[in-house]
């Protein structure tokens, strides 16, 4: 159960963040490496690897969870983090970071146009790949806090 004092998650919400967040992040790059390093050869010449949409399978339905712990965050987290001006700026990169991918992801399923499809891309796994870094300082910034206001106690 979380400390209803503070903006600290319990601990299946940090599962369910980092589970799902490691499982997206696992399938794009294995998505980006096949798509971009994985072509396989065939008589007609390079084809898609046939893992790829199953791995765009995979990125889907993983998404399901995280966006589940993403909107959970609202709730309490950050209006309780809010305060907190140590995470805040780091808060708000990583919810923009989220929130940009989240609409880039949408955009790569539904928009057409490959001009803006192309850079809809980059933007998407550009970010996606960098985001366990924003997570990892946001959670370790967290935990060094709470460590710090201990030992003044």
């Amino acid at each position: 159960m979380p400390n209803t004092r503070s903006a600290r998650l319990a601990r299946w919400q940090i599962m369910l963040l980092t589970i799902s967040g490691a499982l997206l992040w696992l399938s794009g790059a294995a998505w980006l490496l096949l798509h971009y390093y994985g072509q396989v050869q065939s008589e007609f010449g390079p084809e898609t690897n046939p893992l790829e949409p199953w791995f765009l399978r995979i990125h889907g339905l993983v998404l399901i969870p995280a966006l589940l712990g993403f909107g959970g965050l609202f709730v309490v987290h950050m209006p309780k983090g809010w305060n907190n001006r140590y995470q805040r700026y780091i808060g708000i990169a990583l919810t923009a970071a989220f929130a940009t991918l989240i609409l880039s992801g949408y955009m790569l399923y539904y928009v057409g146009d490959e001009d803006l499809r192309d850079w809809t891309s980059i933007i998407h796994w550009v970010l996606g790949l960098g985001a366990p870094a924003l997570f990892i300082w946001h959670y370790l910034h967290g935990v060094n806090k709470r460590r710090a206001v201990k030992r003044k106690r």
